[in-house]
């Protein structure tokens, strides 16, 4: 038997049926197979997506590997932590943030069963409404796309400008060369223009710069969990003289279109909401 056919007996059986209408009190389930078998089961059940918390992140990724066998990569994503809490003031790493982004757009797209798994500090902090509705931005061979413009996308999603890509988060442009680490990927990618159409794609080894082999696409997510617009920042300019201080002097660099270490903490001030 696959195990999609022992899913769906673990399901269809009358001990979990019973497990689901249980409504008088809390409920804790144990199965000899592993709690995997039963998250994936219950989300199957229920047809909807399903948060499973998990005690530290080593934890969370076994959690995620073992539901992907029964439901798919494509229904688990992990929520990761932030390595500072948020009261510290300090924006999550590019990597982090990237990855945070990419699990709540997915959670927000999916229909059906779906697992998030997040360990127990990620699960207790509170998430910016707007985290996940900037989709990725997608680059293809054959898309028009001038450099110049590409750049900005790219510094619209939170990333640097360097002279040379090392790390996650960066891009860098020489002419007809554009050079992204997408946050969220194993190495960065190299995009070769004829003009203002992307002609070719290749992944390189940040150490050597040096390209390997060809790939036909690369999703680029935002690596910041505040993504400045208009309408964000119209709102900063409005909260700014309403506080003092720190606040205050925050409000108005995002105002201004700057980056401010630490933004995501000024999000509770009424900064980023769904309209």
């Amino acid at each position: 038997m696959s195990l999609q056919e022992i899913l769906g007996d673990l399901v269809a059986s009358e001990p979990f049926e019973r497990m689901l209408l249980e409504r008088a009190r809390p409920i804790v389930a144990r199965a000899e197979a592993g709690q995997d078998f039963v998250i994936a089961g219950v989300a199957t059940a229920l047809e909807s997506p399903v948060l499973a918390v998990t005690a530290g992140p080593r934890e969370a990724e076994a959690l995620e590997d073992d539901v992907a066998a029964f439901l798919g990569d494509d229904r688990v994503a992990m929520l990761p932590a932030w390595e500072a809490l948020p009261y510290e003031q300090i924006s999550p790493s590019p990597e982090v943030a990237a990855r945070r982004a990419d699990a709540l757009h997915r959670l927000r797209a999916a229909r059906g069963p779906f697992v998030l798994v997040a360990p127990a500090l990620a699960a207790m902090q509170g998430v910016i409404p707007t985290l996940g509705t900037v989709p990725p931005l997608q680059l293809v061979s054959g898309r028009e796309l001038a450099p110049d413009d590409l750049a900005e996308r790219l510094v619209d999603l939170g990333y640097t400008r360097a002279d040379v890509v090392e790390h996650r988060g960066e891009f860098a442009v020489r002419g007809g060369v554009v050079d992204v680490f997408p946050g969220t990927a194993r190495r960065p990618a190299r995009l070769e223009f004829w003009g203002d159409e992307i002609e070719s794609l290749r992944e390189f080894i940040p150490s050597t710069q040096l390209s390997t082999e060809k790939i036909a696409s690369v999703d680029v997510p935002p690596v910041r969990e505040l993504i400045p617009d208009d309408a964000l920042r119209a709102r900063a300019l409005e909260r700014a003289q309403e506080h003092a201080d720190r606040f205050a002097d925050g409000l108005q660099r995002l105002a201004d279109g700057l980056f401010v270490e630490g933004a995501e903490s000024l999000a509770p001030l009424e900064l980023a909401v769904i309209l």
